[in-house]
């Protein structure tokens, strides 16, 4: 089997992805048409903002399509650019699968109901609606990382599979507590607004008369040198809007880190029972830091949850496996 991914890297997954594969015996390669300033590794790169290229991407599409056996998209993006590829990939009867991760199927409409505190990127439902009728069109199975996502998907795709996020456990070594003077609490958003930034910057602010703290906010940062400040941290605070985790709380959980992150009522629901994330709101997460900075000695006990959680749900070995019966499936 050859499988190719691409043409979206979200949060390393699908290089993360590949590798797991690859462990397997399924030659998998990834493509990607940009680079992006966290520096996540591609084997084929094609950036498309250089107009020499697209005189190369014609002919690059056509090897592709010969080659490979499997192609597996994310975020809504496939070979061309207008998804004009997917018809052509469904009649040469190709397998083609579509991963989504988030902002490019959430609508605020739907979302809100599961959860009152949610932000959206684009409030532009419609396009959004006629995207994924498209998209479901040519493709069949699609993958989500939870079931907040299946949620958005459920109307579109005929097949729905979910494999939690998958890290490579192995470049992820707990380390022994940190040593800080001051607690040390990180938070490192891609998008501030989804992700709650200005409220926790609030409530971080608010409490800095009452406790000695260090805050970090990691942005524009490559992802190798930002792991070098999770690793130091005492406290990682992921997101507060969504109301499900993201990539940020299982890296850090990996680490043996503990983690804030807000877990809506209907997620908690769909979640594994021993999850060890610490959960706040914007209505709460000034008094949760507070309770956190007073008994800091329970810190670890959480980070070390967090990485048994890891182990058993997010480890790339297994959901490889996962990901490979999804591919042999009819």
């Amino acid at each position: 089997m050859k499988v190719l991914q691409g043409t979206k890297e979200i949060g390393n997954q699908m290089n993360t992805i590949s590798n797991g594969l690859n462990e397997l015996g399924v030659l998998c390669r990834t493509l990607t048409y940009s680079s992006n300033y966290l520096n996540y590794k591609s084997d084929l790169v094609l950036d498309l903002k250089d107009k020499n290229n697209s005189t190369k991407l014609e002919a690059l599409i056509t090897r592709l399509m010969s080659e490979y056996d499997v192609f597996h998209f994310h975020f809504g993006k496939s070979l061309q650019r207008n998804n004009s590829d997917l018809p052509i990939l469904k009649e040469i009867g190709k397998k083609v699968f579509m991963q989504h991760w988030g902002t490019d199927v959430r609508c605020y409409s739907q979302a809100v109901k599961r959860n009152p505190y949610v932000q959206v990127k684009t409030h532009n439902e419609e396009k959004i609606k006629r995207r994924l009728s498209m998209l479901s069109t040519y493709v069949e199975n699609c993958i989500v990382s939870d079931y907040e996502l299946y949620e958005d998907v459920k109307e579109h795709y005929s097949k729905i599979h979910v494999v939690p996020q998958s890290i490579d456990l192995s470049r992820y070594k707990v380390s022994r507590a940190p040593q800080n003077k001051k607690m040390l609490i990180v938070h490192a958003p891609t998008s501030p607004l989804v992700k709650g930034t200005s409220l926790i910057n609030k409530a971080l602010e608010d409490l800095k008369n009452k406790y000695d703290f260090e805050f970090r906010l990691i942005q524009g940062m490559s992802h190798k040198e930002a792991m070098k400040i999770y690793r130091k941290a005492d406290l990682i605070v992921d997101q507060i809007l969504i109301g499900s985790y993201g990539l940020l709380s299982t890296e850090c959980m990996a680490l043996g880190k503990p983690v804030i992150c807000w877990i809506s009522e209907f997620m908690k629901d769909k979640y594994p029972v021993n999850l060890p994330i610490i959960s706040a709101n914007p209505d709460n997460i000034k008094r949760v830091l507070s309770k956190l900075m007073r008994n800091k000695d329970g810190l670890q006990e959480i980070g070390k949850k967090g990485r048994a959680y890891a182990e058993e749900h997010h480890d790339m070995r297994i959901n490889c496996k996962k990901i490979m019966d999804i591919y042999l499936s009819k």
